[in-house]
């Protein structure tokens, strides 16, 4: 085959260090844009990106060359970095993260998802959140769950 064709989908899920509050109002809106164009910057096409205040979602195609790994360590790097440099805060990404495939046909649902956070968590926490993804995903959640590290079942 002389070209290489590749979809991969991936809902992104990464949390504050100690999921604590930090992404307030006055900081999502800048926080966002600056990951919207790190992300456009790694090389992923940026489907959705959206989060509340101790946490981010991001849907994104990975293009093949691309370690989901090394995106994800270079994209809350810089966020990191920016955060502290433009607005003199106290800010870091919890260790880990949760990278979930998703097909062609879930692909609208999952931006909707996204970018609907506010509301979402208005009724469930980041924890259950994030425990429902594990357990569809047919992986089993630490119990401690506080590090963001997952076991397969």
């Amino acid at each position: 085959m002389a070209h290489t064709y590749t979809r991969i989908l991936i809902h992104m899920v990464f949390a504050t260090i100690e999921r604590s509050p930090l992404i307030h109002a006055e900081l999502k809106p800048s926080l966002h844009a600056y990951m919207a164009g790190t992300v456009r910057n790694l090389g992923p096409h940026l489907y959705a990106l959206n989060g509340v205040d101790d946490h981010c979602h991001l849907i994104l195609d990975l293009p093949p060359k691309l370690a989901l790994a090394d995106f994800a360590n270079q994209l809350k790097a810089s966020t990191t970095k920016w955060v502290k440099k433009e607005h003199g805060a106290d800010f870091g990404w919890q260790r880990g993260y949760g990278a979930f495939s998703m097909n062609q046909e879930s692909l609208s649902r999952a931006v909707r998802y996204v970018e609907t956070q506010e509301e979402h968590h208005k009724q469930t926490t980041f924890r259950d959140e994030l425990e429902s993804f594990v357990r569809l995903h047919g992986m089993e959640a630490d119990p401690e769950f506080i590090d963001g590290e997952w076991k397969r079942a």
